[in-house]
């Protein structure tokens, strides 16, 4: 038996960074909220937190909008990463350049969870 930790059930952490255009925070917030959300958690992610950087509301300031998304393990990962490319998702992105300049997502665990997910082969999706 290997002493490296399977990390099926190790959370995996989604980080979205989404770049504002000036003066569009609560309506992509708003957006979100009705439209991403629901979607997004049924396909298994849940929204632990919403940071805004920087954090001020001074008018002309452009905004990111830091979200951190949990995912039940390497099962929850896939069941999301199946479902990412389907219509509904494409056309909230493409709807969303209303309000955004860039966005990035990054894929992250916790320093116990490594080794395991080291242990997969595959360090990227």
């Amino acid at each position: 038996m290997s002493d490296v930790p399977v990390p099926s059930e190790d959370p995996i952490f989604v980080l979205d960074e989404v770049q504002l255009k000036p003066g569009k925070l609560d309506a992509f917030l708003d957006a979100m909220e009705s439209r991403y959300r629901p979607a997004a958690e049924a396909r298994g992610q849940c929204l632990i937190h919403t940071w805004i950087t920087p954090p001020t509301l001074t008018e002309g300031i452009a905004l990111s909008v830091l979200l951190v998304w949990r995912l039940e393990g390497v099962p929850g990962f896939w069941q999301m990463r199946s479902q990412n490319s389907t219509e509904e998702v494409a056309s909230w992105w493409s709807d969303c350049e209303e309000f955004i300049t860039s966005r990035t997502r990054r894929f992250a665990a916790g320093p116990n969870s490594v080794p395991g997910f080291e242990a997969l082969g595959r360090l990227n999706a």
